[in-house]
């Protein structure tokens, strides 16, 4: 089980390391914890992310709402999909 440190988003997972996360769907633990927080799917998490850099700036073509140093931090990691980065390890 993986919880946003500071968003109340959640997801499951069955694989967990570093830079490398399988995230998984599982019905009945989504239902439990629905009221008190976001469960995110599998293919929500999944998702590609879609990095630009043009004239020296990121930019991030998925809806987000982050900060330049946070946009920054995904170009120096290279996470390959949204849940790599809303469950991240280099906080």
């Amino acid at each position: 089980m993986l919880l946003n440190a500071y968003y109340p988003f959640l997801a499951f997972a069955s694989t967990v390391e570093f830079q490398h996360l399988n995230f998984i769907d599982d019905p009945v633990l989504s239902k439990d914890f629905t009221p008190f927080y976001k469960v995110l799917s599998k293919e929500e998490l999944n998702e590609p992310l879609d990095i630009r850099k043009s004239k020296g700036k990121v930019k991030l073509e998925n809806k987000n709402k982050l900060s330049s140093s946070e946009l920054e931090q995904i170009l120096f990691w290279k996470p390959k999909k949204v849940g790599e980065v809303i469950f991240n390890f280099w906080d």
